[in-house]
């Protein structure tokens, strides 16, 4: 028998505050989306070509941010004042599309940040490998319990408790990999910075690592709690998995503004070089510029104050 939590909020009060709490969230969103737009589209008119797949993939996470929104807000309106039912938090075919989406969007926010250790580490496929591997395990766990869900008992409000050990192995696996590639990542920039003993841009690695390590707490702190939640099956879990939603696609969108706004890492003008990315390189100088994501790898010539073409 699930613990009870009688003195808590119920799964009905817990899918109404929930519902709340993603409205804020999705308006912080709206936010970004519009600032990021304009920060890949406006303000590097030159580099608009090489921005459109980072557009692309911020306007797909927001449009799932958006639709997920959209069914939980349907959800409480349509139970609360169309066609009201006694439950509002009782599983519905909208709402296993709204859990659905919730799953898509840890799943794709987990890719953007292989690709990004990918990059950070001069492309190589065997870092990434291991954490791809992980992600995928995670869906496919998530994916297993919606369907058993819609088989076992598909009006409950909670998973049933012959399903929680497979949904917990979701939701720790995406915190595994969360934390592991947000730490090869930090760990990459800090030893090339180590590397190449470049005293004067210390203050910028520093940045660069802080919008990392920032971007992942944001994912970490929300999966610990859900995973907490979710483990003791407390109704709470309610609240959480919207605003996680929201989170999940917050983070990448927050990257690109801070990074756009000049906000996030400015770049060093000692070296002499000037561009448009984030730049990574074996031996090499790291920076980040005001207007894209978009990581070259460089090589780094004899010459102490030039860089030569990208490979």
């Amino acid at each position: 028998m699930p613990p009870s939590y009688t003195r808590t909020v119920n799964s009905d009060q817990a899918t109404f505050i929930g519902f709340g709490l993603e409205g804020v969230g999705y308006g912080v969103n709206v936010v970004l989306f519009g600032i990021a737009t304009h920060v890949l589209l406006h303000r590097s008119r030159g580099k608009r070509l090489s921005n459109l797949p980072i557009f692309a993939f911020t306007c797909f996470m927001f449009a799932l941010c958006t639709v997920h929104y959209a069914l939980n807000f349907n959800n409480v309106y349509d139970g609360t004042m169309v066609h009201v039912r006694p439950h509002i938090s009782a599983e519905t075919h909208l709402l296993v599309g709204a859990d659905t989406i919730w799953l898509l969007t840890d799943f794709f926010s987990q890719l953007l940040l292989i690709y990004r250790c990918y990059l950070v580490w001069g492309k190589s496929i065997w870092v990434v490998i291991l954490p791809l591997l992980i992600a995928l395990a995670s869906m496919a766990c998530g994916l297993a319990v919606t369907g058993l869900l819609i088989s076992i008992n598909p009006t409950a409000p909670q998973v049933p408790a012959a399903l929680v050990p497979i949904g917990d192995a979701d939701f720790a696996l995406s915190l595994i990999v969360n934390f592991m590639v947000s730490s090869l990542i930090v760990g990459r920039i800090w030893w090339m910075t180590r590397e190449s003993s470049i005293s004067h841009s210390s203050t910028s690695i520093q940045k660069a690592m802080g919008i990392v390590i920032e971007s992942g707490l944001l994912f970490l702190a929300i999966q610990f709690v859900f995973v907490i939640l979710f483990a003791i099956a407390h109704p709470a879990q309610a609240v959480v998995e919207p605003i996680a939603t929201q989170i999940y696609v917050t983070s990448p969108m927050l990257i690109i503004v801070r990074v756009g706004m000049g906000a996030a890492y400015e770049p060093t003008s000692q070296m002499g070089v000037t561009g448009t990315s984030m730049h990574f390189a074996h031996t090499r100088i790291t920076q980040i510029t005001s207007q894209s994501l978009e990581l070259h790898a460089y090589k780094v010539e004899s010459s102490k104050d030039t860089l030569a073409e990208p490979v």
